[in-house]
């Protein structure tokens, strides 16, 4: 069973520096053991010691300082969770794209300097779990922030509604 999930606020461009940082510094720390007299049995350890910690520790520190997307995967077939955001979306001057080859629906909102895509999101391969979307709202700022939450809290309201009408049924 799946548990719900709650909006997350991530930066999609500091893993790769994230990672790359992590183990420049260990590597640091290696060339420091060594120049010390360290064996390799130590300086090894210690690299993996040093790039897990420091891995960890930059995806904290930088995780919610740094924010510029908000991530929640919801419980529905994210087809049929498109078909209602168009439907919500017409004629609202919001430019819609498919894109077959990333197997995603893409909204970009004009004026607000914000996109949102929505994909398909499976959590393992076992086919017994219901199916999963992510949805992303991406580019955030100080200038579309409040548009962004405001965005997220419609579509929490609008998966409560699903979820009521799916008890209810």
């Amino acid at each position: 069973m799946m548990v719900a999930s709650r909006w997350q606020k991530q930066n999609i461009y500091f893993q790769p520096i994230v990672w790359a940082a992590s183990a420049i510094i260990s590597f640091l720390v290696v060339i420091v053991l060594f120049s010390l007299g360290w064996g390799v049995e130590v300086a090894s350890a210690s690299f993996l010691v040093a790039f897990v910690a420091l891995r960890i520790l930059l995806a904290f520190a930088l995780k919610n300082r740094f924010t510029n997307s908000m991530v929640r995967v919801l419980k529905f077939d994210y087809e049929e969770l498109e078909r209602e955001f168009r439907i919500v979306f017409k004629n609202k001057f919001i430019r819609f794209h498919r894109k077959s080859e990333d197997d995603l629906y893409l909204y970009e909102f004009p004026g607000r300097n914000l996109s949102m895509t929505v994909q398909p999101y499976w959590v393992n391969s076992d086919m017994s779990q219901p199916p999963a979307t992510k949805v992303t709202l991406r580019v955030l700022n100080a200038k579309n922030k409040e548009f962004a939450e405001m965005l997220a809290d419609s579509i929490d309201e609008m998966a409560d509604q699903r979820i009521k009408d799916k008890e209810a049924a």
